[in-house]
């Protein structure tokens, strides 16, 4: 077996490059060239191109749509719309009139889906009617414009940190335009590595991720998927010491978070280590998935201006290249 020919692939526009000069037309331009189909666009790199041209946000979005459009380019996610459900600092009426905004923006793009990762703040709820009953609220709002919220369970989540809680959570919510976006970095770094340990793992690592590869083929519908992410991570070297000054600049200290920030390669490039090849494996060839599949990388280097989209969309598409030899 091998993967589908349907496959399209996409890349996240942040892994493209940080530096000032590393504009969303210059990743636009370099994922053609490479033979993405799509890319995810980050929000806030849409709030930059709208500050850098005296524009409204959906002005941007309308321009950036356009000149995606012009490049073959499909918007395939705009992303990452955080720390929505069981919130308990912001009022959900608050919260789903900032939805309202993202919705504004993702159609000016043209894109059909908004990425919601999984809580991460600790002054959060863990009650499942609550979080269910809110992520109703967002996928109902989102249902009005025809656009699909995917949901993404995060390793550094508070109480939902497993692709099984997205596929509970999921079901739960019951709504058409409400699938998941399953990542490998998530599932790996949550059951598989340790950024803190001296060998880069956690005990019984291999066999718990077997585990959760065989119960997600068992278990998951296709069609609750919407699209997949595929990423490596770097082991650190001396281990992570969570009194890193790094961390006071995140949202909560977590060293999976931090990993996700700064220290995940494409799969396979070096010094990548997760086990990418058994995840995507089973996704996309056991499992037979045949549709949108995005490469992410997340890396302190595309802050320099050498390290920019042309560079890091060839990267892009070499990951890929190695990946498929190797599946």
């Amino acid at each position: 077996m091998k993967p589908s020919r349907d496959i399209k692939w996409a890349v996240a526009s942040i892994s493209l490059g940080k530096h000032p000069s590393h504009t969303l037309e210059r990743k636009i331009q370099a994922a053609a060239a490479n033979g993405f189909q799509g890319i995810e666009l980050v929000y806030n790199e849409l709030l930059q191109h709208a500050a850098s041209h005296s524009q409204s946000p959906t002005e941007s979005a309308r321009q950036i749509g356009a000149f995606a459009a012009d490049h073959s380019i499909t918007i395939l996610t705009i992303n990452a719309f955080k720390n929505f459900e069981g919130n308990l600092q912001v009022p959900l009426s608050e919260r789903l009139q900032h939805a309202q905004e993202w919705i504004d923006v993702a159609l000016a793009l043209g894109t059909r889906i908004i990425q919601v990762p999984s809580m991460f703040l600790p002054n959060s709820t863990s009650d499942s009617k609550l979080i269910v009953s809110e992520l109703q609220a967002l996928s109902d709002l989102a249902s009005q414009h025809n656009l699909t919220i995917a949901y993404e369970a995060v390793a550094f989540a508070q109480h939902n940190a497993l692709w099984q809680d997205s596929l509970r959570i999921t079901k739960a919510v019951n709504r058409p335009n409400f699938q998941i976006c399953l990542d490998s970095y998530h599932v790996h770094a949550r059951i598989w590595g340790d950024a803190c340990a001296a060998d880069g793992r956690i005990p019984g690592g291999d066999e718990a991720l077997r585990r959760s590869m065989q119960e997600f083929l068992s278990d998951c519908p296709k069609e609750l998927v919407s699209y997949v992410q595929l990423s490596d991570a770097s082991r650190w070297s001396p281990p992570l010491s969570m009194n890193d000054a790094a961390f006071e600049s995140l949202e909560v200290r977590d060293a999976r978070l931090l990993w996700s920030r700064i220290a995940r390669p494409f799969p396979l490039e070096e010094p990548g280590y997760f086990p990418v090849v058994d995840a995507a494996r089973a996704w996309l060839v056991e499992y037979g998935w045949d549709g949108w599949v995005s490469l992410e990388g997340f890396l302190k280097e595309t802050e320099r201006e050498e390290c920019g989209p042309e560079v890091m969309a060839r990267r892009g598409r070499e990951s890929i290249e190695k990946l498929l030899a190797q599946l």
